[in-house]
């Protein structure tokens, strides 16, 4: 509360209201038609929904293939906690300092090497470090990948980015741990690891070269 009592919104300068309004569809079509950028974008978010689905089940697989007790799941659950708490202000500070892309970078590189500890994992102790570059890849790949939807396009053009950013990825965001349940509950936990794994190289890919 003290925290939102002391934010103060930045003065705006004064807004030219066009006369003629705009159609969010029509609108949508041109950006999609011609920010190209973007639209790897908007791939980068698709993917990201099944490259971390397999995050959920890390917890069971520690459970079942290590026999982990009620106490280590505490601590890696706090772990979590804490380094997504942690990465929130770090990843956002450092965003702001030398660019969001850069945090989504970092945070599917993250994502692999999440996914290659939990399908390497020796024992418990692994997934200390598994439980930590979670933490930093869902700050970056849910966080910092809304914060960056607001650099597309212009400030006039700024609704229509973000209502195309959050609409174009909602169906993903349902439909990947349906299927990431089902690859684990036919194939087993690995299967789910590795196309997890595979799909934040390729997002690294997108991210590094085409974005």
């Amino acid at each position: 509360w003290f925290a939102l009592a002391a934010t103060r919104e930045p003065e705006d300068n004064e807004k030219i209201i066009p006369e003629e309004k705009t159609h969010f569809w029509d609108d949508s079509k041109r950006i999609l038609r011609r920010d190209k950028n973007f639209n790897w974008f908007l791939l980068v978010r698709i993917l990201s929904q099944f490259a971390t689905m397999g995050f959920s089940f890390y917890i069971i697989y520690a459970l079942r293939e290590f026999n982990m007790t009620a106490v280590i799941a505490g601590y890696l659950t706090a772990t979590l906690t804490i380094t997504q708490t942690i990465a929130n202000i770090s990843m956002g500070w450092l965003g702001d300092k030398i660019g969001h892309r850069a945090m989504l970078i970092l945070g599917a590189l993250a994502c692999i090497l999440s996914a290659a500890l939990a399908w390497k994992a020796t024992s418990l102790a692994w997934f200390y470090p598994v439980f930590i570059l979670t933490g930093m890849a869902n700050v970056s790949l849910w966080t910092i990948s809304m914060t960056m939807t607001v650099d597309f396009g212009s400030e006039a053009e700024r609704p229509t980015y973000i209502g195309l950013s959050q609409t174009l990825t909602a169906p993903a965001t349902i439909i990947a741990p349906i299927i990431g349940g089902w690859i684990a509950d036919t194939a087993g936990f690995i299967p789910t690891f590795t196309i997890s794994a595979v799909l934040s190289v390729i997002m690294t890919f997108i991210l590094i070269f085409l974005v």
